[in-house]
């Protein structure tokens, strides 16, 4: 039997060989908002809502990229929402160009290319396509470099119904996906975005799935899974296997409200394993993902606070009898894949 020793040793070199990838990271919204410099080391004192990621820890606790999320408030009119839209993805380019161990990624070929060169990948993703305002797709919004968005995200829009347990369904927006979310949806599939279920009702993730071009994958990026703990934000195994069907990926977010009764808050670890191992024991290991959703304004696990957190996570992996190859297919290789089959990209030369 491994000593805790001997499994630290291995998960670092599985980390150091591997592409980890957070298939969620809200980041953005406190270098926006607040002012936030995530291109330098932070230590904060809580876990709580914010302060999760910065560049320096990503690469240290071995993360190799991930999709970091623009949102816009959705109280704006639609032409300023298209305006601050481009404007925010401009910014987050700026950030991820001028930042020192950073690269701006939008492709599998510069993703490779970035981790080469031992840079964090920052791969632009949309939280909510309402901000695209009234721009027809997000190249019209200046949004072109986006590799994936959410059709929703905390309320419901012209596109479609977003996931609530409150009592307002149809109030403030269709059930379902509406015919502008069609239309969105079409030039999404055509861009080669990587459609984003996370946030949908049920209704509306069915109504995507059956209009979705089946040629791509799904992708839910940060939820947990019903079948393991009932929760209106999680997917049942119906919609897990639906993901699955199209090669698609399914993240598991880390906050353990979503995972988990209050008692068993404690065992983070075990909470987000128990949800990982869920996915593979229902539609097998090409389909499992870490989607964090730090510092989206969750209380992440003291274990799991920040991305230095990563290598207990893949310890207790490693604890569990995992091999090798499902370990970096869960951190990072399973997105690699849809990646790859959305966006490969024109290799780069050394």
């Amino acid at each position: 039997m491994r000593t805790d020793a001997e499994r630290l040793r291995v998960a670092l070199q599985l980390l150091d060989d591997g592409a980890a990838v957070d298939l969620h990271v809200d980041t953005f919204i406190g270098a926006r908002l607040f002012g936030y410099d995530a291109s330098r080391e932070h230590h904060p004192i809580a876990r709580h809502f914010l302060g999760h990621v910065d560049l320096p820890r990503a690469r240290r606790g071995g993360l190799k990229g991930a999709l970091w999320s623009v949102t816009t408030n959705p109280f704006r009119c639609a032409s300023s929402r298209r305006r601050h839209a481009g404007q925010n993805v401009a910014r987050l380019r700026r950030f991820a160009t001028e930042s020192h161990g950073a690269a701006w990624v939008t492709d599998a070929a510069a993703f490779d290319a970035a981790i080469a060169r031992g840079d964090h990948a920052v791969i632009p993703v949309v939280q909510g396509a309402n901000g695209i305002g009234d721009a027809a797709d997000f190249e019209g919004a200046g949004c072109g470099d986006v590799v994936s968005a959410t059709l929703v995200h905390l309320l419901s829009s012209r596109y479609g119904e977003t996931s609530t347990p409150l009592p307002w369904r149809g109030l403030f927006g269709p059930v379902g996906l509406s015919r502008a979310g069609r239309a969105l949806l079409e030039t999404m599939n055509q861009a080669r975005m990587l459609v984003d279920l996370a946030h949908s009702s049920t209704e509306m993730f069915w109504d995507t799935v059956a209009a979705h071009d089946r040629s791509q994958p799904l992708a839910v990026t940060h939820t947990g899974l019903g079948g393991v703990y009932p929760h209106w934000r999680n997917i049942d195994d119906s919609q897990l296997r639906a993901v699955a069907d199209t090669g698609g990926i399914v993240g598991v977010i880390f906050h353990p409200g979503f995972l988990g009764p209050a008692s068993e808050h404690h065992d983070g670890l075990g909470l987000v394993m128990r949800h990982l191992s869920h996915i593979v024991d229902v539609v097998g290991e090409d389909h499992a993902a870490l989607g964090s959703d730090w510092d989206g304004f969750i209380v992440p696990p003291r274990a799991l606070n920040s991305p230095l957190g990563l290598p207990a996570l893949v310890m207790e992996m490693v604890a569990r009898g995992w091999s090798e190859t499902r370990v970096h297919k869960v951190l990072g290789g399973n997105f690699l894949r849809c990646f790859r089959a959305l966006r490969p990209g024109t290799p780069q030369a050394p």
